[in-house]
């Protein structure tokens, strides 16, 4: 697996950033800066015309797609199947050695820590249909029917390269499957969020990944949000410090 070489500090992607402990504001160059010559990698995505609501948008999918390619990742964990849109699309840049665990609730079953409100609507009622059924990236799928509050590390064989978060959207389960995450990435991984900056609907992602950072245990937190890269995904890249010391998130 292919891994970035440095972090960019806050006050370098901007000044203002001074009083702000993230997640910080990037673009396409402070992306490019983190991956080099990730405008140059070239992906297959097999979409829909239109978004189903609950999806991630095309230019999130081809965002993360992308990063897959350039990070070559052997082991990747999807939080959040849906109907497997971006599963299907991750996996078709994965070598054949390569796999993708993706969790999704157990149909009929309503989870076990607080998830109501906006997140109630996407339980699922029946067992719907995989968009990577029937293709040949299935073989390199596995899907996980549980809920992941009831999950551990002791459940997976093997650590993952690269994290995808998008299950239910409440703080209690934005820091469950975060903790859960922590406790199975690999030393040097990826994790990405999906859908913070939307607090009208998904409070409990930005509350999270604010306090979060704000309190230094994810720091520093990128959101893929500047000029026109306007996406709710955040990026942790583990593993990697800053060489000061005195490049710490500033406290609340």
């Amino acid at each position: 697996m292919k891994y970035p070489s440095k972090l960019l500090y806050p006050l370098d992607i901007d000044p203002r950033n001074s009083e702000f402990a993230g997640p910080y504001e990037i673009g396409y160059e402070h992306l490019f800066q983190l991956f080099p010559n990730l405008d140059h990698q070239f992906v297959p995505l097999e979409v829909g015309a239109m978004i189903e609501n609950g999806g991630i948008s095309h230019l999130e999918l081809t965002i993360l797609a992308v990063l897959t390619r350039w990070l070559q990742p052997k082991r990747i964990l999807e939080i959040g199947t849906f109907h497997g849109w971006t599963s299907h699309n991750l996996a078709l840049q994965l070598d054949d050695d390569a796999q993708l665990v993706t969790i999704n609730l157990p149909d009929g079953q309503r989870p076990r820590l607080n998830s109501d409100a906006w997140n109630a609507r996407y339980f699922p009622v029946s067992e719907p249909q995989l968009l990577f059924e029937g293709h040949a990236t299935a073989n390199r799928i596995i899907q996980i029917k549980a809920d992941t509050a009831n999950l551990n590390a002791n459940d997976f064989s093997d650590k993952f390269d690269l994290i995808f978060i998008d299950g239910s959207h409440s703080f209690a389960y934005v820091e469950n499957d975060t903790q859960l995450a922590l406790s199975i990435a690999n030393e040097k991984a990826i994790i990405l969020w999906h859908d913070y900056g939307k607090p009208a609907h998904w409070a409990g992602v930005t509350e999270y990944l604010h306090r979060s950072s704000r309190e230094g245990k994810l720091w520093p937190l990128y959101w893929l949000h500047y000029t026109d890269l306007q996406t709710s995904l955040v990026l942790y890249i583990r593993g990697l410090k800053f060489s000061n010391i005195s490049m710490l998130p500033p406290q609340p």
